[in-house]
């Protein structure tokens, strides 16, 4: 039987929100409320947001554990969680787009709020897929690997499980929206170089299409090789090696598929 969230045992606590680390969401310094659930907290403004709507929340972040959860032990090679410490969930009144930073994700308070009062929003889905997914699968900024598999399998499994249409790809096939995001950029961006362009893109375009080639790539790797072998290449496999062949010749095949994806509107 599926668990619900009325079947979670629920404590309040009222507290000043601990300081978090460097970089980082930090909420700013008054009292907060912590609803504990057991695995996860999210600490919230009571002024601000009613428990209803932390409750929908902390309900999303349970069902988002457990589908990718559930998703990512399919495969032998997922090495399991970077993090040892419980996840926390910040309904943040400062920021503008969800964050992760290891094993707490910062909300916008805002979407909440946007969810609770029905408001039409493109990102009322709050992208908790896609962080859960850095959470269980990717420290937040690995120093010696590549993020373009990190944001790969999180922009993935975002459009495969996510509630409600998402950036970026707004519920849109990822191989489609890639190829109309691309003609609106004048191309494909080089897959060597996505995720430097991802960090660097000063409009919005190229950091969308970016997002996009991520989740793409990642979709046919996964498609082509199975999850076993992405994630050994994910874990630093090198991609010749894990696949047999070499960026220039996978990026080549993967160019053809999104230039036949029929993008007319």
């Amino acid at each position: 039987m599926r668990r619900t969230l009325i079947s979670v045992a629920l404590t309040l606590v009222s507290i000043a929100p601990m300081p978090l680390p460097a970089q980082q969401p930090t909420p700013p310094a008054e009292r907060y409320r912590t609803l504990e659930l057991g695995e996860f907290t999210v600490d919230y403004r009571p002024d601000h947001v009613p428990i209803e709507g932390v409750r929908l929340v902390a309900h999303r972040v349970e069902a988002a554990l457990g589908i990718v959860r559930t998703y990512l032990a399919q495969s032998t090679a997922y090495q399991g969680p970077p993090y040892d410490t419980p996840l926390r969930v910040v309904l943040d009144p400062e920021r503008f787009s969800p964050y992760q930073f290891g094993s707490n994700i910062a909300l916008p308070e805002a979407r909440v709020l946007n969810l609770v009062n029905e408001v039409e929003d493109a990102r009322i889905d709050l992208g908790i897929i896609h962080e859960i997914v850095h959470v269980l699968a990717a420290s937040y900024a690995r120093e010696d690997q590549d993020r373009f598999y990190d944001d790969g399998i999180a922009v993935y499994l975002q459009h495969r499980f996510g509630s409600t249409p998402n950036y970026p790809d707004f519920g849109e096939d990822l191989y489609v929206a890639t190829a109309r995001m691309a003609e609106r950029h004048g191309g494909l961006i080089p897959l060597a170089i996505t995720e430097e362009t991802r960090g660097s893109a000063e409009t919005p375009v190229p950091r969308q299409l970016a997002y996009l080639q991520e989740g793409a790539f990642t979709q046919f790797l996964i498609e082509r090789y199975g999850l076993d072998t992405y994630f050994r290449i994910f874990h630093g496999l090198p991609l010749e090696e894990a696949t047999g062949a070499s960026l220039s010749q996978l990026e080549a095949e993967w160019t053809v598929l999104i230039d036949a994806a029929p993008i007319w509107d």
